[in-house]
């Protein structure tokens, strides 16, 4: 049902990049406690424009099961009205490339809580929808019944 999911976020120098990396890690945390999962967030170093030190912590997941892990993560944890809210959205989260998009709150994702939210200071989440043709249409229906919830 996915090819990927791709997520991002920055850690600006006022903040702690722990708690930040805590936010990423909201999305890939072990599903087996032996497995050690720490190499899948790769960090750059940049700067900003007055100099300021920006962490970009991104990770890159592929496995279906890993993949189905995020995406059920989310619907049980954004709550009913999160997902409708997604739900409704989707024509505006879906592009003709079938890409997926959600931006979440980093601020709460840092307290262990999901917010959709529209704000540039956010865990961004990229989705590569798997459907054959590839059109918007399709991947907009795909992600529908992806995170429908069941009665």
């Amino acid at each position: 049902m996915m090819h990927y999911i791709a997520l991002r976020t920055t850690a600006q120098a006022t903040e702690d990049p722990f708690k930040v990396r805590s936010a990423l890690d909201l999305f890939i945390l072990p599903q087996d406690e032996d497995k050690d999962r720490s190499d899948i967030v790769h960090e750059t170093f940049a700067e900003g424009y007055h100099g300021n030190p920006i962490i970009v912590m991104e990770a890159e997941v592929k496995k279906e099961k890993d993949c189905q892990y995020i995406v059920d993560y989310i619907r049980h944890n954004l709550g009913s009205a999160g997902i409708e809210r997604l739900i409704n959205e989707l024509p505006r989260r879906v592009d003709d490339k079938c890409n997926m998009f959600i931006r979440f709150d980093k601020q709460e994702a840092c307290q262990g809580r999901l917010v959709i939210t529209s704000s540039s200071d956010a865990v961004h989440l990229r989705m590569k929808i798997e459907v054959y043709p590839a059109r918007r249409e399709a991947g907009i229906e795909a992600a529908r019944e992806m995170f429908e919830i069941e009665d």
